[in-house]
């Protein structure tokens, strides 16, 4: 296993790789992987579970949490089903979901939902790795 170092509790704008170094604080991935594959990994588990067009994404010039946000933003008053169906694939928690929107303005809550889709997105990967 290689581990991967870091801080906790990262602020809001930081770019994909930033935010993922820092989720995998303490956490280890196989040695046969490296961070690059981990971040395509995360990439692909959004798409999958979000039901992106993957080539839109691997061709956006944005950071994946930027788009992330937009498409939270978007999908809020566009297809909130589509958007909660992602989260619930994504196994988000609906708590999580609630306590976010509930305790926070929008511009916050949809930068927070992007970190914790990122994260769990980060979270299934991982585990799939190294179990």
């Amino acid at each position: 296993m290689v581990q991967i170092s870091g801080e906790l509790g990262y602020p809001t704008g930081l770019i994909m790789d930033e935010a993922l170094s820092l989720w995998i604080e303490g956490r280890t991935i196989p040695k046969s992987r490296d961070f690059a594959a981990f971040r395509v990994e995360v990439t692909n588990q959004l798409i999958k579970d979000f039901h992106w067009d993957a080539s839109k994404v691997n061709a956006s010039k944005l950071e994946l949490l930027q788009l992330l946000e937009g498409e939270i933003e978007w999908a809020m008053d566009r297809d909130p089903n589509g958007l909660f169906a992602g989260f619930y694939r994504l196994d988000l928690g609906e708590e999580v979901i609630r306590e976010i929107l509930e305790s926070h303005d929008r511009p916050r809550a949809v930068q927070m939902l992007a970190k914790r889709s990122l994260e769990r997105a980060a979270f299934k990967v991982w585990t799939r790795w190294t179990f």
